[in-house]
């Protein structure tokens, strides 16, 4: 780890819509969050991605995707259209987890509702990792999927619940660490609309593949009269599709609806026949033709907010469908995960969301009312988001075995990040330090790492009455704020229970079996 680059602690918050933000901070339920980043850190109408789906953000921002590329437009879709070659849900949620760093991979787990607990206890872990690592990723889906399965009251409680774990990370923390809070998207409650029967039943053999929003049909299938026929025979609002290189065209029941981006800049027009059922021309459009940060400020507190450039730039991506299929507010798809709540939509409940941004770097952000999250990590200059420890840290403790009547001392160091070699002395005369009885030689290395847990494989020798002993051993560490416990095995020994209180980053004391008892010093 570099010691002079900047230290950040980034926080995925899943599902957190700036509606439900806004509604509990007005009621004094979200003191944390409130207290921690004030007014001026926190920018309430910021625009996701859209789709408006976990994969679609997380495969995306991460790797500093914008919405013309985005990585994954959904949870399904078709990678290749000559050969119909399909990328289903199980390759999708591999390739969202692989996308974030080592220690924030198994944060999905405590997504599941029996695992929340977990997430509880790791949140607050985080600040003890800016020891090792310049930047720590965490990630919160716990409010979420209490939406998908239980609705919005369940959803409000895991946000309250959020605060309350995230104010005792921030009692961690020093001033000069940069704290970034992201959502995802936000949620929509109301009614549950099985749409995926409705379009099989009407479509029948038309359809290539469907994955909310995104419709693959047949090629030799008329695309125009297709939209045309979901809004007017399902329950599906809106339906938008490519007319031409520069226009996208979508139906409603009210309307028809046109996005034409000029051929010679990055401006959009918004033109429509019927009702304005956008409402743009409330908020004093005229027609003109705006460029992305335009329409950001014309549209950022609306009810679909960024909507040209957004379905626009989507169906001019290779990957998507040839249809999109939308819902107004108040409407969500519901499937057997979400049959209580989704998103995925283009309406402010899933599409605004609150950005919190606290610290040194980051005073830029201060005092905006709008912003588009795909530039997030674009703006904020000097981070290094991929960067690992050069290093473990080095080393040395003793302890002394009131049980044996012995003395215990070890000395280890570390060639590189996640690779350990040591030397473990067993000493019966604590006066005569070369007098040790055995002496074990080894080395260990680390095959996983989470902010609750390290696991360790290692093997070396030990030496006793001249003799040389193969050993293995597996080393299984918990960390809960500044304690660490270990579990210890080793083929030429007793299982080791080590309980270790680390005050300082460079100070542990540390028992065994709670039958001895030590110091260790890190460098």
């Amino acid at each position: 780890m570099a010691e002079d680059e900047p230290k950040m602690i980034l926080i995925h918050l899943d599902a957190v819509g700036s509606h439900y933000v806004l509604q509990e901070m007005e009621k004094g339920h979200l003191p944390n969050l409130s207290r921690f980043f004030g007014e001026e850190g926190r920018i309430d109408h910021t625009i996701t991605y859209f789709p408006s789906k976990t994969p679609t953000i997380i495969s995306s921002i991460r790797l500093g995707e914008n919405v013309r590329s985005v990585n994954l437009p959904g949870w399904e879709w078709i990678i290749d259209t000559a050969e119909e070659v399909s990328v289903k849900t199980s390759s999708t949620f591999l390739r969202m987890v692989f996308t974030k760093s080592r220690l924030s991979r198994t944060t999905i787990i405590y997504g599941v509702p029996i695992f929340h607990w977990m997430a509880k206890i790791a949140l607050p872990n985080t600040a003890d990792y800016l020891r090792d690592y310049n930047i720590v990723e965490y990630y919160w889906y716990n409010v979420d999927t209490q939406g998908h399965f239980n609705g919005e009251e369940a959803y409000i409680n895991e946000l309250h619940d959020f605060d309350k774990h995230f104010g005792s990370l921030i009692d961690r923390i020093d001033e000069d660490v940069n704290v970034i809070i992201y959502a995802d998207h936000g949620m929509t409650f109301g009614q549950g609309i099985e749409i995926d029967r409705d379009i099989d039943e009407l479509l029948g053999k038309k359809v290539r593949l469907y994955s909310y929003p995104n419709l693959y049909i047949k090629k030799e299938e008329k695309v125009d009269s297709i939209a045309r026929q979901l809004v007017d025979e399902t329950e599906i609002d809106f339906t938008f599709f490519e007319l031409s290189d520069v226009t996208v065209k979508g139906y409603h029941a009210d309307a028809s609806i046109y996005f034409i981006k000029n051929p010679t800049d990055i401006t959009f027009r918004y033109e429509y026949t019927g009702r304005d059922v956008l409402g743009y021309e409330d908020l004093g459009y005229g027609g003109e033709a705006l460029t992305i940060d335009q329409w950001l400020e014309l549209t950022g507190k609306s009810i679909y907010p960024l909507a040209p450039v957004h379905i626009y730039y989507n169906l001019k991506n290779n990957i998507s469908g040839d249809i999109l299929t939308l819902f107004e507010p108040d409407k969500f798809p519901k499937t057997a995960y979400s049959n209580s709540g989704n998103h995925g939509g283009f309406t402010y409940l899933d599409m605004t969301v609150p950005l919190f941004l606290k610290g040194p770097q980051l005073e830029q952000f201060q005092n905006l009312d709008y912003y588009w999250l795909p530039d997030l990590f674009h703006d904020i200059e000097g981070i290094n988001f991929n960067q690992s420890p050069f290093r473990e840290r080095h080393f040395i403790g003793s302890r002394y075995d009131f049980r044996k009547k012995r003395t215990v001392t070890e000395f280890s160091i570390s060639p590189k990040y996640r690779i350990h070699f040591g030397v473990s002395f067993y000493n019966p005369d604590i006066d005569r330090f070369s007098n040790s009885d055995r002496i074990d030689f080894w080395g260990k290395g680390d095959l996983f790492r989470s902010y609750l847990s390290r696991f360790w494989v290692g093997t070396g020798v030990e030496y006793k009455n001249s003799e040389l002993t193969p050993l293995l051993m597996l080393n299984y560490d918990i960390h809960i704020r500044k304690f660490v416990i270990q579990n210890s095995y080793a083929t030429n020994r007793p299982f080791y229970f080590r309980l270790a209180y680390e005050p300082f980053s460079w100070l542990a004391v540390e028992t065994v079996n709670f039958s001895s008892l030590g110091l260790r010093f890190d460098f």
